[in-house]
């Protein structure tokens, strides 16, 4: 597989409708090479991710392209493999999926959670590196740790990225944001056949509304440039409507929508 190629994404228009599945399809493949799991299931069409619960992406069974599989088969697969796994059983749906499943799981009483916004943009002149963004290839537990504090996950949280970002394969970057000699924020860029994902954002509290973010975000797509990315992408929850105009008030717009399905 090549990560760093410069092969360029098919043209888009920034007039596409929502949740095109070839582009969807291409967001979501890079996304689960960003962010890998512990263990991974493949069940025709299906992808079943396992860890140790930290982060939805990585605990989650997403659709990646048709399947002949029955909603009922995959919902008890689902089910059955994830409660062995001492996991709570996640489904994450975006328009890949067979639609008769979220009706089903609705049914059986699987509860909706944290719906979800991929945004793209394009990359271009408008993203530039920042003195005050320090940019790294290596992974530090200063950068761990700084960043699952800001995140309020602590300690579980940064074992849990001990465990999972050392497995990254395609080419990545950790950004902080140095304010005063203080670290105020943590991003990670993952660049993989022209396209630059955008991870695990989160500045810290306390120095929030003075456009730490927006330089990171800038510094680590500029970054993703130089690795011969022309589009950007993340994730945001649809509620976070901050993040969401910050996010497009730096070009990207919305590609598609998709939500959990939870079961207690």
């Amino acid at each position: 597989m090549v990560f760093e190629g410069s092969a360029s994404p098919a043209p888009f228009s920034l007039v596409d409708p929502m949740n095109d599945p070839d582009l969807v399809r291409a967001l979501e493949e890079r996304c689960f090479n960003a962010w890998p799991a512990l263990s991974t299931v493949l069940a025709d069409g299906w992808v079943l991710r396992l860890s140790d619960g930290h982060t939805r992406r990585a605990n989650s069974a997403s659709a990646l392209g048709p399947s002949t599989f029955a909603p009922e088969g995959i919902v008890e697969t689902v089910e059955t493999l994830f409660r062995s796994r001492g996991l709570t059983p996640l489904f994450r749906l975006t328009c890949l999926a067979d639609p008769a499943v979220e009706p089903l799981l609705a049914a059986r009483g699987w509860r909706e959670e944290e719906p979800s916004i991929g945004m793209i943009a394009e990359v271009d002149g408008r993203f530039a590196p920042s003195a005050d963004v320090r940019i790294e290839t290596a992974l530090t537990d200063g950068w761990i740790d700084g960043a699952m504090t800001a995140y309020g996950k602590g300690a579980a949280g940064a074992a849990a990225l001990r465990r999972t970002l050392p497995l990254i394969a395609p080419a990545h970057a950790y950004a902080t944001v140095v304010e005063r000699g203080e670290p105020v924020g943590w991003g990670l860029a993952v660049a993989e056949r022209g396209y630059v994902g955008l991870y695990d954002l989160v500045v810290s509290a306390e120095t929030r509304g003075r456009g730490a973010g927006t330089r990171m975000v800038s510094a680590l797509i500029a970054w993703g440039a130089a690795q011969g990315a022309s589009r950007a992408y993340l994730q945001v929850r649809e509620p976070n409507e901050g993040a969401r105009a910050l996010y497009r008030r730096l070009g990207f717009r919305d590609a598609y929508r998709y939500t959990h399905r939870v079961l207690d």
